[in-house]
């Protein structure tokens, strides 16, 4: 069966009266694995009279890995459909993210992949019938019941989005912005960019896509953090906030000592340790690299849950993942 056109013979058998929860993510095929659990889990705290509909943005996901992610879910309500860029789209993404190659960029990640900006593209990508879709990192569990974050009341916001626990302000100094310029307050909240609900009939009309990739070019030294950075500079002061617990980083949250240390508030932060909705790890540790991440155990729940359960990280995946470091630090240092 081929995975591509799933979509007709994957549809609801259940009729469903209220509109269906529009989810993007998007993956390559390193990612499948987390992105199966990231989607197990959204259906798993879904209200079970809700429809879904995934727009998975594939960046190269093999056809046995689409597979094994489509066995892993409860397809009453839900329907899957993976999206190929075309040449076009794919080259505006590599405008983006080929200068972030160059030596000229102080902050770089290497566990970002050039699917991260494919966010960028997700209102030129979607059918024009959705004017508003939730957008999901694939390194996260969803454990509260996303039905109440699409019913969050998007105004005239180009996205909602929650307040990054690393760099909360835009004055913050890993976040890079030239916020004066751009005569925004020291205080201004800086968003993480890996849950957004987005306004896609806002985005379209004022083809904000097209302005993210003209910002970047002309403002390369100030970006940081990729698309995120481009998302906080264009969108200062156009973007709505939901609870923190929305999007929680243990990595950052697990590192203040009190609320009084961190920028939230005593009930947000009581929120983000003790109920968080959805667990982020936004570093470079994650669960199926490391044994010293923060609330893996969640994510591990849920890989139980998919084709890959009982996946787990031996001591041979660990030496196998060493090897692939220096092996790829030697052709660092030869390049």
């Amino acid at each position: 069966m081929k995975v591509d056109n799933l979509n007709s013979e994957l549809k609801a058998k259940t009729v469903v009266e209220s509109e269906p929860i529009a989810i993007v993510c998007a993956a390559d095929n390193k990612y499948a694995m987390p992105l199966a659990v990231t989607m197990c889990s959204v259906i798993e705290n879904l209200n079970k009279n809700r429809k879904v509909v995934f727009f998975i943005i594939d960046g190269g996901i093999h056809n046995t890995n689409k597979q094994k992610i489509l066995k892993s879910l409860v397809l009453e309500n839900c329907e899957v459909n993976f999206l190929s860029l075309s040449d076009s789209l794919l080259h505006h993404v590599k405008e983006v993210h080929q200068p972030l190659e160059s030596e000229t960029v102080t902050i770089k990640a290497d566990y970002v992949s050039i699917t991260s900006f494919y966010r960028l593209l997700i209102p030129l990508l979607l059918p024009n019938e959705f004017e508003k879709a939730i957008y999901l990192d694939c390194d996260l569990v969803v454990r509260g019941d996303l039905g109440e974050l699409w019913q969050a009341d998007i105004g005239d916001n180009y996205v909602l989005a929650a307040q990054d626990s690393w760099i909360p302000y835009v004055s913050s100094p890993t976040g890079r912005l030239n916020y004066q310029k751009l005569g925004l307050n020291t205080q201004s909240k800086y968003f993480n960019a890996g849950v957004l609900v987005i306004n896609l009939k806002k985005w379209r009309e004022d083809q904000l896509t097209a302005k993210a990739i003209k910002y970047f070019k002309q403002n390369l030294e100030y970006v940081g953090w990729y698309d995120q950075g481009i998302l906080n500079a264009l969108l200062a002061g156009q973007w709505g906030e939901i609870e923190p617990r929305w999007n929680c980083s243990p990595s950052s949250v697990y590192s203040y000592s009190s609320w009084q240390d961190s920028p939230f508030s005593e009930e947000d932060y009581y929120n983000l340790i003790h109920d968080p909705y959805i667990i982020h790890f936004v570093s470079a540790k994650k669960p199926w690299n490391s044994r010293h991440t923060l609330l893996k155990e969640y994510f591990f729940q849920y890989v139980d849950m998919t084709a890959w359960s009982g996946w787990r990280l031996t001591i041979w995946r660990r030496l196998w993942l060493r090897l692939v470091r220096e092996f790829r630090q030697v052709i660092s240092v030869i390049q």
